[in-house]
């Protein structure tokens, strides 16, 4: 299904297979997006996209998939498992919030399990109270933030939920030639230590504060209060 009307609404229907976004200002909220093989909703390059409240299920261990979402815009309380990549952000500003991303599975042999991505050329991201749980097995972080495709500034990662031991809970790691990494806050989250530690910094200064931390191997759960 490709939609291709500025201002479209698609609400309250199944849809089989990939969802691409073509157009600018589109809505699609209450859905069940599933059955689909790369992509769930594929909105690369359509400005001001909202998700909101979708059931995104992904084919899980039986075919290779990437993301959920692949776009830029504001994804809010999306129901997220069976893919490789619960949301991969694009270029620009996007708002993610209270999504719930887990079960992440795949049909290829080597998968790279990722929650959030942002990857370059991102300006005014926040992700905020999403719980993103990340497998051990093949698990990279719940939010991996490095500029593979550019530069990226102002990054914000609070009061977020991210568990399930994948190598490290998040990355910031930025490249030389690719551009800097700047503005990047992460604050008020609750932390699972992953494999080899809960925040992987390379050639980056983010700014990390006030997060709860907790090695789920020797330590009690830290519930929220």
């Amino acid at each position: 299904m490709t939609i291709t009307r500025p201002g479209a609404v698609i609400e309250n229907v199944i849809i089989n297979g990939t969802l691409s976004v073509k157009a600018a200002n589109v809505t699609i909220k209450n859905c069940i997006i599933q059955n689909f093989g790369w992509w769930g909703i594929e909105g690369e390059g359509a400005a001001n996209l909202r998700i909101e409240n979708c059931d995104i299920i992904g084919p899980g261990a039986k075919a290779a998939s990437n993301s959920a979402i692949l776009g830029s815009g504001t994804f809010v309380g999306n129901d997220i498992r069976g893919v490789t990549i619960g949301i991969q952000t694009t270029d620009g500003a996007s708002t993610i919030r209270d999504n719930y991303i887990h079960d992440l599975a795949s049909g290829v042999a080597d998968p790279h399990y990722d929650g959030i991505t942002v990857l370059g050329r991102q300006n005014q991201v926040v992700i905020e109270h999403n719980t993103i749980s990340v497998p051990n097995d093949h698990g990279t972080a719940a939010v991996f933030i490095k500029n593979d495709f550019g530069p990226i500034d102002d990054v914000v990662v609070r009061n977020n939920l991210m568990y399930g031991d994948p190598s490290y809970a998040m990355y910031v790691a930025a490249i030389t030639p690719n551009g800097t990494i700047t503005n990047v806050v992460i604050e008020n989250n609750y932390i699972e230590r992953g494999a080899y530690g809960y925040i992987a910094v390379e050639n980056s200064k983010p700014i990390i504060r006030n997060n709860v931390e907790w090695n789920n191997h020797v330590d009690p759960i830290p519930y929220p209060r």
